[in-house]
């Protein structure tokens, strides 16, 4: 039964895909491409390779095992989430395909000035983290920045999840700020080589502090914003191996997590690399699959209730130093569910369509990822419109690398990764209004 769903379940997203397309709807530049490709990495090769290798290693982690039932439900309710994103996608579009106006997109000068301010304010903050970034630990895991000095943290007993004691997260992190300011200096200078090398230094940061996610989202960005200087709808050949080398360095990083720190230091050079314990195998790089089944066999078996979208009242809490509220309780005030008193779900992610299955099941699944289809279709139709302002452009292609992110990750907090890579941009945006008014827009050079 298993082959013939897993069959059934190929054939759906390659159909859909090839309808897409022959539509017109599949654009280089939308979020709707971006969660196809998500969609096919973690809901449709995963669970093949799962069931063919017997990969069993997430599910012992989490001590648990999916019976043939919930294996099966598991892939309808992945694709009840697809079909629930592209639905109110095409319908956000008005069921229409749309493609970029090309424009060349060139900040005014009051706009050039509140970038600048913007900058100015939030300066120190960057600098200051980048300075703890190579001198003090702040990752986890990484047991040789214990020489270099420590960042206190602790461990939430319920949740398993690490803390920062005596600092906060919004100071240790503001390195951040700088991605959209250094993403910007690729637009102001069309593409040209030396313009990347400041996105990248802030990348290789936090490479070297054994984290991924910004040398994947910010590779994904410049390349976006590369081929739309050029007016290209597609990638290049040299972009697809630029992506292929992200993607190892993503994967060989994953078990390599300290190498870079430990050679830094000690000049010791210590690296393993094992394909079948891979990001592609007995890894949780994208077991979102592996993930999914759990939450969909726990809850509401497990759990007993739903927990009716109340984990998103964390939002209010969530801006709140914890340096100013040490007992804030660690994600929503509210938890109806708690996957971590179910099994070993530290760490371990819910995903987008998780994340709607413990809302409220498959009505939850629908409403998240219709909510984040349309999000995403409203902010495509708006970006094809000409006369876009530079804020509204730079913030759009750090959104649709984020979903990525948003996808894997599931639940609101999504908002930290928006604060820093967006939210230089809002703040530039308030400073014009509030200090140099609203200007007419500068008109689009072709």
């Amino acid at each position: 039964m298993i082959e013939i769903a897993l069959a059934i379940h190929i054939i759906l997203f390659v159909g859909l895909v090839i309808g897409l397309n022959e539509r017109g709807f599949v654009n280089l530049y939308s979020g709707l491409s971006l969660y196809l490709v998500f969609h096919f990495v973690v809901f449709v090769q995963r669970p093949l390779i799962v069931y063919l290798f017997d990969l069993r290693s997430e599910f012992e982690f989490m001590n648990f095992m999916p019976t043939e039932d919930v294996f099966l439900q598991t892939l309808f309710v992945a694709d009840v989430g697809l079909l629930s994103f592209i639905a109110a996608y095409v319908m956000a579009l008005g069921f229409r395909p749309m493609e970029p106006t090309f424009h060349y997109i060139r900040p005014s000068r009051t706009e050039a000035r509140s970038l600048l301010i913007s900058f100015l304010l939030l300066a120190p903050l960057i600098f200051y983290s980048f300075f703890l970034a190579v001198t003090m630990r702040q990752t986890y895991g990484v047991t040789v920045f214990q020489q270099l000095g420590e960042i206190n943290m602790t461990i939430d007993p319920a949740t398993g999840q690490k803390l920062f004691a005596d600092t906060t997260a919004y100071v240790v992190n503001a390195r951040n700020f700088a991605f959209p300011f250094a993403a910007l200096l690729i637009q102001m200078r069309r593409g040209r080589w030396w313009s990347y090398i400041a996105l990248f230094f802030c990348a290789l940061i936090a490479l070297q502090l054994g984290e991924r996610w910004e040398i994947v989202i910010s590779t994904l960005v410049a390349s976006l914003m590369t081929l739309y200087v050029h007016k290209r709808r597609a990638f290049t050949s040299i972009h697809y191996a630029g992506m292929v080398i992200v993607l190892a360095l993503f994967v060989m990083i994953g078990q390599n997590r300290d190498s870079l720190i430990r050679f830094l230091t000690t000049g010791a050079i210590e690296f393993s690399f094992d394909i079948a314990k891979s990001s592609f195998g007995a890894h949780p790089d994208f077991a979102n699959f592996d993930f999914l089944s759990f939450v969909v066999a726990k809850v509401p078996a497990v759990s007993g209730t739903y927990s009716y979208f109340t984990q998103y009242l964390g939002i209010l809490t969530q801006p709140i130093p914890r340096v100013l509220w040490p007992d804030k309780p660690v994600g929503s005030p509210i938890q109806w569910v708690n996957l971590a008193a179910y099994g070993n779900f530290g760490s371990r992610t819910t995903s987008l369509v998780g994340d709607g299955w413990i809302s409220l099941g498959y009505i939850g699944v629908v409403v998240t990822l219709g909510l984040c289809g349309s999000f995403f279709g409203t902010a495509f139709r708006r970006f094809c419109q000409p006369g876009i302002s530079i804020y509204f452009y730079c913030a759009y292609f750090w959104m649709v690398g984020l979903l990525l992110q948003w996808a894997r990750d599931g639940g609101y907090k999504i908002l930290d990764f928006f604060l820093f890579c967006i939210g230089p941009l809002v703040l530039a945006y308030v400073i014009e209004r509030m200090f140099f008014g609203r200007p007419v827009p500068v008109a689009d050079s072709p």
